[in-house]
């Protein structure tokens, strides 16, 4: 895994995090086993990409006592056994999963600075290669990489604080995409 150094962020990207067999397994069974549907914005407009939420819950053991809430059947089963997201699941939840039908999909600059959320985001991407921006506080680009299939890249620390992201659309784009977001829920 290679740290990107950015001064006010922590970010680790790993281009080949997943083989591009695992990956694929992945992407294929979460294509076909999720009950994907694009949702509306509070001010009523269509999100721009189709998504599902999970959480895995746990003890504060991190022992495991149920799989997906989410509408996919055996969640955790997608998974194939050998993959470290095992390792992931125990400490992280899965609270969302996009699927970015073609380029027109696309996820629109924002921070994910909620405070109850804690600070990291693991962030897997499955299928086609999308371009992924990081921007500081006036709008200069930080970090720009295509992500490819079986990527992950992690935002921690204070990134959430200081930079946005975005997957901006990309009409030329045809094949679908899917992205884990891993998110840990802090509750009291």
């Amino acid at each position: 895994m290679k740290t990107i150094l950015i001064p006010g962020a922590e970010i680790y990207y790993d281009k080949n995090f997943l083989s591009p067999e695992e990956a694929t397994t992945l992407f294929n069974a979460l294509r076909a086993k999720c009950a994907w549907e694009r949702r509306r914005s509070s001010f009523g407009a269509a999100v721009p990409r189709d998504e599902t939420y999970y959480a895995v819950i746990r003890e504060p053991a991190t022992s495991i006592l149920g799989a997906s809430i989410g509408r996919c059947p055996g969640f955790r089963n997608c998974f194939p056994s050998r993959l470290e997201f095992k390792r992931l699941l125990l400490t992280l939840l899965i609270p969302l999963c996009n699927l970015y039908r073609n380029g027109n999909d696309s996820v629109g600059l924002h921070a994910d600075a909620e405070p109850e959320m804690g600070p990291v985001i693991a962030s897997v991407s499955l299928g086609a290669e999308r371009l992924f921006r990081l921007k500081g506080p006036k709008g200069t680009v930080a970090f720009a990489e295509r992500l490819p299939h079986g990527s992950l890249l992690i935002m921690a620390g204070e990134t959430q604080k200081n930079f946005k992201h975005e997957v901006p659309k990309e009409p030329a784009i045809t094949e679908p995409r899917i992205n884990l977001t891993f998110r840990n829920i802090e509750h009291n």
